[in-house]
């Protein structure tokens, strides 16, 4: 089960940086409960910022520079922080850091080839972002990975919670090459097919626009309305091929991916795209 284990604190890294597809599970630990407690270090960035398999329009979307530090206890407790900076921030008018979470929760340490993991998340955004998870707050997931002999399955559920209610599942299925280079290095190449359903107001309410209305009665008046938002449906699904090279404490990755929208709602991306990720990590300890 360990053979898939040398993206672990990269695959942390990368779940943070901007959720490229769905919420997909952190990894397990390298090794069991008698290893130390990790400490990851890692910067990622990418031409498109995407979320839960959705996008800002083209035009307004220069992709993001992602900052995230990790901790992994030998109990199975972890909790990671992110900081979100987008390229695009001056032509959008917002901060440098436009959008973080902060996450804590505890995963399975056991040797066995089923892998579970449960964790709180709290996210936070400049009030005025242009990212389409602005309007989420609180997330609470759950996930469960099997690792058969030729694929890695697993699903995970996320429940947010705000002023909206919003549910996700999705569903992810991987095969995991791992190609020795020098002594201690190795190659990784893992082509994943992802698919997700779910509600999705957080996206509506980033589709919203607000109108200028005069009355006689009250003058000037601001009304926000946003566009109709789908029922439970699917999102959409996610072509990609992450390759990582791990030597040492480093790891290093890029990800080309493929992304399929569905059910959109009126005003937002419908077109499907290319887009890559690179990141770069350091564990500690």
């Amino acid at each position: 089960m360990r053979r898939a284990l040398c993206l672990g604190q990269l695959a942390a890294l990368l779940l943070l940086a901007g959720r490229a597809s769905l919420a997909t599970p952190l990894p397990p630990p390298d090794s069991a409960r008698t290893a130390p407690p990790r400490l990851t270090v890692g910067l990622s960035t990418a031409n498109r910022t995407t979320y839960l398999q959705r996008a800002p329009q083209a035009a307004d979307d220069r992709g993001y520079l992602g900052t995230t530090l990790t901790y992994q206890a030998p109990s199975g407790f972890v909790a990671s922080g992110y900081l979100n900076h987008s390229y695009a921030y001056t032509y959008l008018h917002e901060p440098f850091y436009n959008f973080g979470e902060l996450m804590a929760g505890w995963q399975s340490v056991s040797n066995s080839d089923t892998y579970w993991t449960v964790q709180y998340t709290h996210l936070f955004a400049y009030g005025e972002s242009a990212l389409v998870q602005a309007s989420l707050r609180n997330d609470l997931s759950a996930s469960l990975t099997q690792f058969f002999g030729l694929v890695t399955a697993s699903v995970s559920a996320d429940l947010f919670l705000g002023n909206k209610t919003d549910f996700v599942l999705t569903l992810n299925a991987s095969h995991h090459f791992q190609l020795p280079v020098l002594a201690h290095d190795t190659l990784s190449i893992e082509p994943t097919v992802e698919f997700g359903a779910g509600s999705q107001h957080f996206y509506a309410a980033s589709l919203g626009k607000t109108t200028v209305v005069k009355t006689r009665r009250k003058g000037t008046t601001t009304t926000f309305t946003e566009p109709a938002t789908p029922g439970f449906s699917s999102l959409g699904y996610t072509l990609s091929l992450p390759v990582s090279f791990a030597a040492g404490r480093y790891v290093v990755a890029a990800t080309p991916s493929y992304l399929v929208p569905l059910h959109i709602p009126n005003g937002g991306n419908t077109s499907a795209f290319f887009y890559g990720t690179l990141a770069v990590s350091r564990t500690f300890w």
